[in-house]
C-alpha cells in the first residue's frame, strides 16, 4: 500500500508522473545526523578518553505531491489510519511519559483524541490500533507541552504546529505517521506552504526538546530497571 503524498522521484518509481501544473505541498522533514566527539570518562578508577557518537536531527523543507496531481499506473492508496500494532511498546512508553493523565474512551465520528486543558486529561479513541494511538498521543502531548496558540483564534496554526512536531518526533523513534500526518497538516494549512515555513523554527526547536525529553525519560526507566 502506498501513501497518497510523495515526492516526484518516488512517484516515478511507482510509474506515475507529476503533471506540469501540479501544486507543491511543503512539509518539514527530519534528516538524521551524527558526529563523533572525544569525551573523558572514568573506568576502573582511571580517567580515559573515548569517542562518543552524538546523534541529532537537522531539518529541511521538502515538497510532495498528491496522487491527484499525477498520472500513470494505478496504485493502492493507504487509508489515513495506521492499522498495525508493532509500536505498542512505544504507546505504553508515551502513556508513562505524559505529564497529563491518559484515558481511552469510545469517541464518535472521525475524532481520534483530544487534550482537555481544563480537566487536565488526554483522551484517545479506544478502537484505534496501537500505532495509531501512539501517533495521536504524540500529538496530544505536544499540545500539552508546547502549544501556546490561542486556540479560539488560531486553531489552524495550532494544529499545523502540533502535528508537524509530532511527525518529526514519531519519525525519530521509528513510527511512520506520514500516511496521516501530511494530509492533516495540509488540511489545517489550507494548502498554503507559507503557513508551515513561518512556523519552521518553532517546530524544529520544540521537536528537538520533545525528543530530548523522551530520550531522557527512556534512560531514567532503564536506570530504574537496572537498580531494581
Amino acid at each position: 500500500m502506498q501513501q497518497k503524498l510523495l515526492g516526484k522521484s518516488k512517484w516515478l518509481k511507482l510509474k506515475r508522473e507529476v503533471t506540469e501544473d501540479a501544486k507543491k505541498i511543503w512539509i518539514v522533514a527530519p534528516m538524521p545526523r551524527q558526529y563523533n566527539k572525544k569525551v573523558k570518562v572514568i573506568e576502573n578508577g582511571e580517567e580515559i578518553e573515548k569517542i562518543e557518537t552524538i546523534k541529532y536531527n537537522a531539518y529541511r523543507y521538502v515538497f510532495v505531491y498528491d496522487i491527484s496531481q499525477t498520472t500513470g499506473k494505478a496504485v493502492p492508496l493507504q487509508c489515513e489510519k495506521i492499522n498495525c500494532d508493532d509500536m505498542a511498546y512505544f504507546y505504553e512508553k508515551l502513556k508513562a511519559f505524559s505529564n497529563i493523565p491518559v484515558f481511552e474512551e469510545e469517541l464518535s465520528g472521525s475524532v481520534k483524541g483530544y487534550f482537555n486543558q481544563k480537566d487536565n486529561r488526554i483522551v484517545i479513541k479506544k478502537e484505534l490500533s496501537q500505532n495509531d494511538k501512539a501517533a495521536v498521543l504524540l500529538h496530544e502531548i505536544a499540545h500539552s507541552l508546547y502549544d501556546d496558540f490561542d486556540y479560539s483564534k488560531d486553531r489552524d496554526l495550532s494544529e499545523v504546529f502540533v502535528e508537524s512536531v509530532a511527525y518529526i518526533v514519531a519519525d525519530h523513534f521509528g513510527l511512520d505517521t506520514s500516511s496521516c500526518s501530511f494530509n492533516y497538516i495540509i488540511k489545517w494549512a489550507d494548502g498554503e506552504p507559507k503557513t508551515v515555513i513561518d512556523l519552521g523554527n518553532k517546530i524544529q526547536k520544540c521537536a528537538n526538546q520533545y525528543i530530548e525529553k523522551l530520550e531522557k525519560f527512556e534512560m531514567q526507566e532503564q536506570e530504574m530497571k537496572l537498580a531494581a
